[in-house]
């Protein structure tokens, strides 16, 4: 069987068991750290930003501080600073007594006693102001960016952004077609990044590996069709498969996305149980939008 379909098998059979908003400039994450951005959106899961440097990122929503980031660029908007925030006014202090409110009644005493000079009220007491709300400061802006985690592998030279601690990484030597496999234990999750072992030299070719996929899935046992199509992923070409396939009596849902750059081609896929499809959908998708393929064919070292 030639190599190519040795790939594309082993990436299908892949299972887990149990398992613009208007433009901005600042970034918050919630570590306490900030990025300059040109511009980000926020779209389900994820935020997408556009650095200073004109590329696209993206990073799961859990790890910006959403709330500080708007303000920020709020009060750089309105000529304001986004460090220190308006003093909150204070209280108006309680208007003294009425002198017409304090008692002025004389005792009138037998003689020689002297009139006791009249006794004052106790003025009311004082309304207790309400509190101020505190609102929390930017972090401040000396502090180094800190983007969330990211897996790299320098030889196969792709990334990919980590959605959260619970995905644990598995890297896996270059010589595998599998460069690396992420689980999460809570979500019964798993997905794993392979390299198509075939040199692409266009769209044509690319067409070809799709077809071949498509052909290689449809076999599956109590293979079940979701959607099929292409992705849009810039800078990438990318198309992807929503199944559904059975392991023993436990229905699996699968999600393939071959990206293709260049001369190079990946496969995305995740699995895991259909009844927790939707807990791994936002972290899959994080994991799509922030892979970087960096260099073509020529540069792989094997």
């Amino acid at each position: 069987m030639p190599s190519t379909m040795k790939a594309l098998l082993l990436v299908s059979t892949l299972l887990v068991i149990p398992g613009l908003a208007s433009a901005q400039t600042v970034i918050y994450f919630v570590d306490g750290t900030r990025m300059e951005v040109q511009s980000y959106e926020v779209k389900e899961g994820i935020v997408l930003l556009k650095t200073m440097e004109g590329k696209l990122r993206s990073v799961p929503r859990t790890y910006v501080n959403l709330v500080a980031t708007e303000q920020a660029n709020r009060a750089g908007q309105a000529g304001g600073s986004a460090e220190t925030a308006r003093p909150a006014a204070r209280p108006t202090p309680p208007k003294p007594p009425d002198p017409q409110a304090l008692r002025n009644e004389t005792i009138e005493a037998e003689p020689p006693v002297r009139p006791v000079e009249p006794t004052p009220a106790p003025p009311a007491p004082a309304p207790a102001p309400e509190p101020v709300r505190s609102v929390p400061s930017p972090p401040s802006s000396d502090l180094p960016a800190s983007p969330p985690p990211v897996w790299s592998n320098e030889e196969l030279h792709v990334s990919l952004v980590v959605p959260s601690s619970a995905w644990v990484i598995e890297q896996m030597p270059p010589s595998f077609d599998v460069a690396a496999s992420l689980a999460n234990a809570a979500t019964e999750g798993k997905a794993t990044l392979a390299l198509i072992r075939q040199e692409l030299r266009g769209a044509g070719d690319f067409r070809d590996v799709v077809a071949n996929v498509e052909k290689s899935i449809s076999q599956a046992p109590g293979f079940r069709q979701i959607a099929n199509g292409p992705l849009n992923l810039e800078p990438y070409t990318a198309h992807q498969f929503r199944f559904v396939k059975d392991a023993g009596f436990v229905p699996v849902f699968n999600r393939l996305v071959i990206v293709y750059s260049r001369d190079l081609a990946y496969v995305l896929s995740l699995t895991c149980p259909e009844s927790r499809t939707q807990e791994n959908q936002t972290d899959f998708e994080a994991l799509v939008r922030g892979l970087v393929v960096k260099k073509s064919r020529k540069d792989l070292s094997f």
